[in-house]
């Protein structure tokens, strides 16, 4: 497997910290998966929380995604789930929160299309 950039779009996602744990292609294709599945979920949830008004929802799942976005090196995603958990954490700042949504969404998304292709759709 290449894991090497293509030509016309940098890689968003860092497998360093994955690869402290453990650099066999079997176990990163299983935490790209859990990742790929995981983050989509929660990203979903908390884009319908925060529509809901369900704040507690959206700083628990804010706090959970941080983590896996630092994991996968996808730094500002990491660091507008970490700035949404600590908005609503000290309850201020709300209006920042949709905008951090989106950052958070953004890079997200577009690991989660980059991890799919280098990962998933192999043949």
């Amino acid at each position: 497997m290449n894991l090497l950039m293509n030509d016309y779009e940098p890689l968003i996602y860092d497998l360093s910290i994955v690869k402290e744990a453990s650099d066999d292609i079997e176990y990163i294709k299983e935490i790209t998966k859990y990742f790929i599945d995981n983050s989509s979920e929660m990203l979903m949830e908390l884009e319908n929380a925060f529509q809901a008004s369900e704040l507690d929802k959206v700083q628990n799942a804010a706090h959970k995604l941080s983590s896996n976005f630092y994991m996968f090196g996808l730094k500002e995603g990491a660091k507008a789930l970490t700035q949404i958990d600590i908005n609503l954490m000290n309850k201020e700042y709300y209006n920042e929160i949709p905008d951090l949504i989106v950052i958070a969404k953004t890079q997200g998304e577009k690991a989660i299309m980059q991890l799919k292709r280098d990962f998933l759709e192999e043949g």
